[in-house]
């Protein structure tokens, strides 16, 4: 009797799938994806259509069976009476190109492709503001990323790195939003500036992309109090002036040790009026600081 009883209550459920229809042999499948390119955990729209061979849609209810080689998509979707069948694609937070597959009953199964987590084809880094004060400072980082049509891309995974200071990412990739756009804010001390003997130092956004990984990277200007120096080179009584000062100087004044004006300019030249020793004072400026050095001038 329960052996009965459980036979009784399967056969529903085993009517009910040996029921499920299928394409009948000759009809074909169509499949659309909208759109063709999604972020790395994005969705995209499949449609299916199944026409019998006399261009009439199959039963309604018709099962279609789905499969894709990166993300997730519903298994089993059915017809509507327009011979129609939806389903999504998600991202599974892979990169590249998924495949799916569409197939029914017996007949041929078609394919349609879909670009997943899409590599760049350029990343462009942007700085605010371009430079520090000796004394330290906090800067705004923001990269703007472009698939290999130049559009912006979502969902890309982009590393903020930086030879000095400290991210507020602490280094972990960031993923960039709908208009292409990730950001990242790096804290600097004095005390991090006093391990760059340069007067700048770089700061780089690095994301994968077309042919490998694509980059920029930004020189940030450290505004130290200026060290005056300069070398010359004498022709006759013309003598011309290069400025070899560090400290990223903003303002040149020359003062030439004769009657004539004073210059400006960084790297000028100079014809002194006669023979005589001169002395040549160079004096340096920007917004922290200025520094002056002198040299003599012999003109024979």
């Amino acid at each position: 009797m329960r052996m009965a009883a459980l036979v009784a209550s399967l056969l529903p459920l085993l009517a009910c799938d040996e029921g499920t229809p299928v394409a009948p042999t000759g009809a074909i499948l169509r499949m659309s994806v909208s759109p063709s390119r999604i972020g790395s955990t994005g969705t995209a729209n499949v449609t299916v259509q199944a026409l019998r061979g006399n261009g009439n849609p199959v039963n309604p209810g018709t099962e279609i069976r789905l499969s894709t080689t990166i993300g997730t998509i519903e298994p089993v979707v059915h017809t509507d009476n327009d011979g129609v069948a939806h389903a999504k694609l998600k991202g599974d937070g892979r990169v590249g190109t998924a495949k799916i597959s569409a197939y029914s009953g017996a007949i041929e199964p078609v394919e349609a492709e879909v670009a997943i987590g899409s590599l760049a084809g350029s990343v462009q880094l942007q700085v605010t503001p371009a430079s520090v004060p000796e004394t330290g400072g906090i800067l705004s980082l923001l990269a703007l990323v472009r698939d290999d049509q130049g559009q912006p891309l979502a969902d890309a995974s982009v590393n903020f790195t930086s030879e000095t200071g400290v991210l507020a990412s602490g280094g972990s990739f960031i993923n960039s939003d709908a208009n292409g756009e990730a950001s990242d804010t790096l804290t600097v001390t004095a005390a991090d500036l006093q391990t760059i003997s340069d007067d700048n130092f770089e700061v780089t956004a690095e994301v994968g992309g077309t042919g490998g990984v694509q980059s920029d990277a930004f020189s940030v200007t450290i505004q130290r109090v200026p060290s005056a120096s300069f070398t010359f080179s004498r022709v006759d009584n013309t003598v011309t002036f290069t400025d070899t000062s560090t400290g990223g100087p903003t303002s040149w004044l020359w003062s030439f040790g004769d009657s004539t004006p004073q210059s400006t300019q960084r790297n000028p030249v100079h014809t002194f009026p006669g023979t005589g020793d001169y002395i040549v004072t160079l004096t340096v400026s920007n917004s922290i600081g200025s520094d002056s050095v002198s040299a003599q001038i012999q003109i024979p």
